[in-house]
């Protein structure tokens, strides 16, 4: 007999600040399925100021939840094609970009290797990946115990008030595309 392969269920972290970056956030969820990654939910669309110290344009950022076969390894590939296939480049670390798709949380694995680490080590440092996964997941328990509200509540207020629905920073006319 046959065993149905595992599903995975991971959070991914979408961020764009190059180019029309709704829009980048859209070619990510329309392509993930493609590569195997089912969406199955996403949180509300954040704009967000640039984080790392490098100066450029502010980001949009959203969370999403879905479900996968792909082992770790073989789903970072995946999202790095996808970042590829939208016009990514490489450029200067935690510099602008048209396209990141981060690997947040895969089941309660924690993992690491050169390549990849789960949890995402800057998770928890970070407004504009904790506001929207609390969206889409506001009770949820990291990988050791630890809570990501609890993670969100440590940050400062200057941290937190950062990060601004993006629908609160549109005209009425372009609220509607999203």
């Amino acid at each position: 007999m046959v065993s149905e392969p595992k599903l995975h269920r991971v959070y991914l972290g979408l961020g764009s600040n190059l180019g029309d970056r709704a829009a980048n956030l859209a070619f990510a969820r329309e392509h993930l399925p493609a590569a195997g990654i089912k969406v199955l939910q996403a949180s509300p669309v954040y704009q967000t100021a640039p984080w790392g110290g490098v100066a450029q344009p502010d980001f949009l950022n959203q969370v999403l939840l879905a479900e996968t076969e792909l082992e770790p390894l073989a789903l970072l590939d995946a999202v790095k094609r996808l970042e590829c296939e939208a016009g990514r480049t490489p450029t200067v670390f935690w510099g602008p970009r048209v396209l990141d798709i981060d690997i947040l949380l895969y089941d309660e694995l924690t993992f690491a290797s050169e390549r990849l680490t789960i949890p995402h080590r800057e998770m928890r440092k970070r407004a504009f990946v904790l506001a929207p996964l609390l969206d889409i997941a506001p009770g949820l328990v990291l990988p050791g115990g630890e809570r990501a509200a609890a993670c969100y509540a440590r940050l400062t207020e200057q941290e937190r008030t950062g990060v601004v629905l993006y629908a609160e920073t549109l005209s009425d006319d372009e609220g509607e595309r999203l």
